[in-house]
């Protein structure tokens, strides 16, 4: 009991610091090149919380970059599945938010974003940062935890 509270505990606070760190480095793509004095003029570096907010608004707005947002309910989930013992269906979803959390961030690598200035979408995802392997390090220990817990549980033959 005290193990999994700890390991429970440890993946909130993993989530919470990702938080608080850099997560994504946003490139924005201006219209006329040859008017840009510094490239690093043109980059965005957004925490965990701003993407947090922007990705909710992002799946308002039907923006199929902002699919990896989801993983948070899905963690949520996993969590509440954890705490309950329920650790088959826990692994599942802690891996499915993992699969959610890196395959739909990814996609803004390739898919461009509105930067929020009235010009056209022109905000691409340039690098994933510190802030974002430890969000997903959240669901990962859970996962790994469960499936811990599912080897080392004696399963009962039943006739």
């Amino acid at each position: 009991m005290k193990y999994r509270i700890v390991s429970l505990g440890l993946s909130l606070v993993l989530y919470g610091i990702a938080l608080a760190l850099p997560c994504l480095l946003f490139k924005i793509v201006p219209i006329d090149t040859s008017k840009v004095p510094n490239p690093k003029d043109y980059e965005i570096e957004m925490n965990g919380f701003e993407l947090t907010l922007s990705g909710l608004f992002g799946l308002m707005f039907l923006q199929i970059a902002a699919v990896g947002w989801l993983a948070n309910p899905i963690y949520w989930l996993c969590c509440v599945f954890f705490a309950r013992q329920k650790y088959k269906i826990s692994a599942i979803t802690a891996l499915t938010s993992v699969a959610v959390g890196f395959g739909g961030t990814s996609l803004g690598f390739w898919f461009k974003l509105p930067s929020g200035t009235g010009a056209p979408p022109n905000m691409l995802l340039e690098k994933l940062l510190a802030g974002f392997w430890v969000w997903l390090s959240a669901p990962g220990l859970v996962a790994l935890i469960s499936i811990f817990y599912l080897v080392k549980t004696p399963r009962i033959r039943q006739r």
